[in-house]
């Protein structure tokens, strides 16, 4: 049986070697964005379309337009989009004084609290009038935006989906307005014509976290842009979203750190996954295995001769194993449901596994593997939004699934 089973895997694992180098690509990641509302007349049909695509957006809200508009407001949350300070009279603000800033600001804080018990809320400030004075005395991240293809001007709608197509970027933000019948009429066109280019919407504060961008009071943010996304600050390691897990694998000597620290976000290659998931499956001794990059004094040699003869991870054509090649979520994904499989590990069945509205860029070879994860009970901290499957695995994401792996 062990034989069939491997035999299996060797021919999937050809068929992925095939298709997946070339195609494993970091998730382009967008911000759709409202200013102006909540509008009684336009606002809930573009919360019909946002829910009918199933795509999440971030709502820029006027303070003095709130009352009576509870219901509205509520809905935006309910429904998994971000609310945000667009100020409570949306007038410029460099025209006022340090309190009347401040003032318009908190009241607006105030009234979303009241309504939704939610707090800390990204500010825009209207018609993006800011100097120095405005930052200072805004004192919450201010977000403005990469693409607004009206620009300042009532457009038809065909026009702002052009416009915006051709304006985004990854990271990008875009303005929009829950205000114009145009704007409304536009939406269907942007998110399709994002998603056949490759693009999933998430909130503006999912982009930046994503991104690995804390975001900071009193700082303008257009774009999320990080230039190394690998990178973390030790000393906030106890804050890591992983944290536990980290802790918890360190401390059975599964995945421990170097010199310069754990690298929680660093990525992971196929040889770094294998040697965890041998350590963690009590260091089994297999015979040696003969890949032509795999040389027997390797720290992982020993690791790719077991998931090679277990079935966890097959090699390439050339006998080549790859170990430097970075692994995908839905690689490290299969690389765990065949563990399971091997290991006769079912975990507590899900009543309802996760989904996401991205799960449709899901290669066809690792559905069944993604799937059979969720089905045994997982769900990671990490992914509120998106499942990003064609994303690198980072070693935060390795440790939690791990973890929750080794404690079932």
């Amino acid at each position: 049986m062990k034989n069939l089973f491997r035999i299996a895997c060797s021919v999937f694992a050809l068929a992925l070697a095939l298709t997946v180098g070339a195609c494993a690509q970091p998730t382009k990641l967008i911000a759709l964005t409202f200013d102006d509302g909540p509008s009684p007349e336009y606002t809930p049909q573009i919360l019909d379309i946002l829910e009918e695509k199933n795509v999440p957006a971030t709502f820029f809200l006027v303070g003095k337009w709130l009352p009576g508009r509870s219901a509205i407001v509520n809905r935006e949350v309910d429904d998994g989009n971000q609310i945000a300070n667009h100020t409570f009279n949306h007038v410029r603000l460099t025209g006022l004084s340090d309190a009347e800033i401040r003032a318009s600001i908190a009241d607006t804080d105030d009234a979303l609290t009241n309504i939704t018990g939610l707090t800390d809320f990204v500010v825009r400030p209207p018609m993006g009038a800011r100097s120095k004075q405005v930052l200072r005395d805004i004192e919450e991240p201010v977000i403005l935006w990469s693409v607004d293809a009206a620009a300042g001007k009532q457009i038809w709608s065909g026009e702002l989906v052009s416009r915006t197509l051709s304006k985004a970027t990854d990271g990008g933000i875009i303005l929009m307005h829950d205000t114009t019948q145009a704007n409304v009429n536009a939406v269907t066109g942007i998110i399709d014509g994002l998603h056949d280019r490759g693009y999933e919407f998430v909130t503006v504060d999912e982009l930046f976290r994503l991104k690995g961008i804390s975001l900071k009071k009193s700082v303008l943010y257009q774009k999320a842009v990080n230039l190394d996304p690998q990178a973390y600050d030790e000393d906030e390691l106890s804050s890591h979203w992983a944290y536990s897990a980290i802790n918890d694998l360190a401390g059975r000597g599964i995945m421990t750190g170097g010199g310069s620290g754990w690298k929680p976000n660093c990525y992971l290659t196929r040889a770094q996954v294998v040697a965890v998931l041998w350590r963690a499956s009590g260091e089994p001794a297999e015979p040696m295995c003969d890949f032509s990059d795999v040389t027997e004094n390797a720290y992982y040699a020993k690791a790719v001769s077991w998931a090679e003869q277990d079935g966890v991870a097959q090699g390439f054509p050339g006998k080549k194993f790859e170990p430097d090649t970075r692994v995908t979520r839905q690689q490290l994904y299969v690389m765990l449901a065949r563990l399971a499989q091997i290991q006769g590990k079912t975990g507590c069945a899900a009543a309802e596994p996760v989904t996401y509205g991205d799960d449709a860029r899901i290669a066809s070879w690792a559905q069944s593997s993604v799937q059979t994860i969720r089905t045994m009970g997982f769900s990671s901290r990490n992914d509120k939004e998106l499942f990003r499957p064609k994303d690198w695995a980072t070693r935060a994401e390795l440790a939690e699934i791990l973890d929750w792996y080794i404690n079932l």
